[in-house]
């Protein structure tokens, strides 16, 4: 088991994190099936209002490839298809009945997934709605088939502080990850394996059969375990940058559906709020936010990640690549000679405040404490990157329309964790400007 020596990031001390205990909740009245947390993607519905599914059932498919599908995680009639903005389907909102009837498929052993060939395993797990659980690099896309990674990194923790604890999501699926580990053996040789050295713990005490696959361990500095910054410290050759990785959860998911031959529609979500340290969740896959989160204070936001998740409506749902949702209060507005005060609190990684100084929890709000400006090139943003990249200079070689350029300059290994965008103390958004130059290069090529 290797360490991974990686120094920059933000090692943030903020007192929400989640209770280790795991409670289930009821299922609700209504599940979602959500588009807009899957990147790239060109939905084509499968189905209308009012139609009946059943638990497994397609609701839509990606024009670019029909043969993935992203199924229904609940039984019951379709209530509704939201659309945002010129009408890209947000979601497809089914209103539950109280008994599952599943779209059966026939299970597999793990000795079959071995055995199976590799077309057939990617088209169950096509059909079953989770291949798309395997991203490939660099624009983290759906994985290609018909391509053979130089490497799949498996990431035990998600891509937030506080998302949900490997050791809680493997409890009782020891077995799903087993068969998960054998269908990536499928498409690579080389696993890597990463978790976060302090929930290495925790994964021991569950199995030593899974403790023993960890190949490396990250430490608890964000976003250090992420896939993106994973790659970008191990690989060694030009074909791992097209690498494929997959969350833990996804994982397990898969496992479960080729050995029970059903979707596998509970999933383990972490809510973090203020003042509130609350246990981990096993819910529905498409979960209400209302049902989970409970009332959200007035112009408070919903994310679905601390630093680089999406904003979520109050009448949202959990999307499959989503786990995690923070309740981030508004801060408390203009403050009275803000500019002396001590600031024992605030989050700081400059030594502005004097929190740099004591190891005390920090208050997050969702407020800019601060109007945008033109870059002041202070090089946090370089200071803080986690893959030691240069955003400002990336930014200002993209509006000068120097493509080339920001792609010497490692536009691509960028691993859009958002901490740029909150170390910039001009409020520019970095990772968003990194992000849309990365998914249109992605695109024209």
């Amino acid at each position: 088991m290797k360490t991974l020596k990686i120094f920059r990031g933000f090692d943030l001390n903020v007192p929400e994190e989640p209770d280790l205990s795991c409670v289930p909740l009821a299922l609700p009245t209504s599940l979602g099936c959500c588009a807009a947390d899957i990147p790239h993607i060109r939905p084509k519905l499968l189905i209308k209002e009012g139609w009946r599914v059943k638990t497994g059932q397609s609701l839509f498919t990606d024009k670019r490839d029909t043969s993935i599908q992203y199924v229904s995680p609940g039984t019951g009639r379709v209530e509704k298809v939201v659309y945002g903005h010129r009408r890209r389907l947000m979601e497809v909102v089914i209103a539950t009945e109280p008994e599952d009837e599943y779209v059966e498929y026939d299970p597999v052993t793990l000795a079959g997934i071995v055995g199976m060939p590799r077309d057939a395993l990617v088209t169950n797990l096509k059909n079953g709605g989770l291949w798309q659980g395997l991203r490939q690099f660099p624009a983290l896309d759906v994985a290609d088939p018909d391509h053979s990674p130089a490497m799949i990194i498996v990431a035990m923790d998600g891509n937030d502080l506080f998302s949900p604890h490997p050791a809680i999501i493997l409890k009782g699926n020891i077995a799903a990850f087993e068969a998960g580990m054998a269908v990536l053996r499928r498409f690579s040789h080389q696993l890597a394996v990463v978790c976060r050295e302090s929930r290495l713990k925790g994964i021991r005490e569950i199995g030593s059969s899974v403790a023993d696959q960890i190949t490396h361990t990250a430490p608890d500095i964000y976003p250090a375990w992420q896939p993106g910054a994973v790659l970008y410290q191990i690989k060694q050759q030009a074909a791992e940058n097209s690498s494929w990785c997959i969350r833990l959860d996804h994982l397990v998911m898969m496992g479960r559906f080729l050995l029970s031959g059903r979707y596998p529609v509970d999933k383990i979500v972490t809510i973090t709020r203020p003042g509130d340290r609350r246990p981990h969740m096993r819910v529905r896959q498409g979960m209400p936010l209302s049902s989970v989160a409970g009332q959200i204070p007035v112009q408070s936001i919903a994310t679905t990640g601390r630093f680089n998740g999406r904003i979520l409506e109050k009448d949202a749902h959990i999307g499959f690549f989503e786990n995690t949702v923070n309740i981030i209060e508004a801060g408390p507005g203009e403050e009275m000679f803000s500019f002396v005060r001590p600031g024992l609190d605030k989050p700081t990684l400059s030594s502005t405040f004097l929190s740099s100084l004591f190891r005390r929890p920090a208050k997050m709000d969702c407020t800019l404490h601060g109007e945008a400006r033109a870059c002041i090139n202070c090089s946090y943003c370089e200071r803080i990157c986690p893959n030691g990249l240069m955003p400002s200079f990336i930014m200002k070689a993209l509006h000068a329309q120097e493509l080339e350029e920001a792609l010497a300059l490692g536009l691509m290994d960028c691993c859009k964790c958002g901490l740029c965008s909150f170390a910039c103390p001009s409020k520019i958004e970095l990772t968003q400007i990194l992000s849309d130059a990365m998914d249109a290069y992605y695109k024209d090529k």
